[in-house]
């Protein structure tokens, strides 16, 4: 039985049709690309189409086989060899990370996760994306108050400045909270630190 993937729920994003989900399918290999195709034609709600250049700008999902769709206007569902390169993925803009060798199911439902506003990571690869054991969730000291402000407006997606702005501090007093919410969970990246905040209940995706 296939090990379930790890899901954050996230904003939801607004949906004012009924239609098929427009799906665009990119890889730099052709034969890939119509097979992922393939796979996704027998869903009913979901209408893939194979984007061998930009992505579709009309596209409700983006399925990225062997590359990254950085900039894309869509939820980015990227496909893996192996948990090497998950990290960076998320780090870059995926809102989902499977290994390429997933089912057909596991591949719709983390297109529809991703659609709905959600984080979508194989549970045989969260490892490379946490970098940290599961069972380890108790940190190292309480987040302050102003921390878990950061902390949040950090899952919210905000860049430091907008932070800075939101709070009317100085972009350097974002920076000392950021590295001190490092510190306490465990976790060395600004996505690993939204990641295992959320796994905490500490922020809402």
């Amino acid at each position: 039985m296939a090990r379930p993937q790890l899901l954050f729920a996230s904003k939801p994003l607004p949906r004012h049709s009924d239609e098929p989900l427009r799906v665009a399918v990119s890889s730099e290999n052709p034969l890939r690309r119509a097979a992922l195709v393939m796979r996704l034609l027998p869903f009913d709600d979901l209408a893939p189409v194979e984007a061998d250049g930009d992505s579709d700008p009309r596209a409700d999902a983006i399925v990225c086989d062997d590359r990254l769709c950085e900039g894309a206007s869509a939820p980015v569902l990227c496909l893996v060899d192996d948990g090497s390169k998950a990290g960076e993925a998320i780090a870059r803009g995926a809102s989902g990370v499977l290994l390429r060798g997933s089912t057909p199911r596991r591949l719709h439902d983390a297109i529809r996760a991703v659609v709905e506003g959600m984080i979508v990571i194989d549970e045989e690869i969260v490892e490379r994306v946490l970098r940290q054991p599961r069972a380890r969730i108790d940190l190292f000291e309480p987040l302050t108050p102003r921390e878990q402000q950061v902390a949040q407006l950090l899952a919210d997606g905000l860049t430091n400045k907008e932070i800075a702005g939101r709070l009317e501090v100085s972009e350097h007093t974002v920076k000392f909270h950021l590295n001190g919410i490092l510190r306490k969970l465990g976790v060395s990246t600004r996505t690993e630190a939204v990641v295992q905040a959320a796994r905490l209940g500490l922020v809402i995706l």
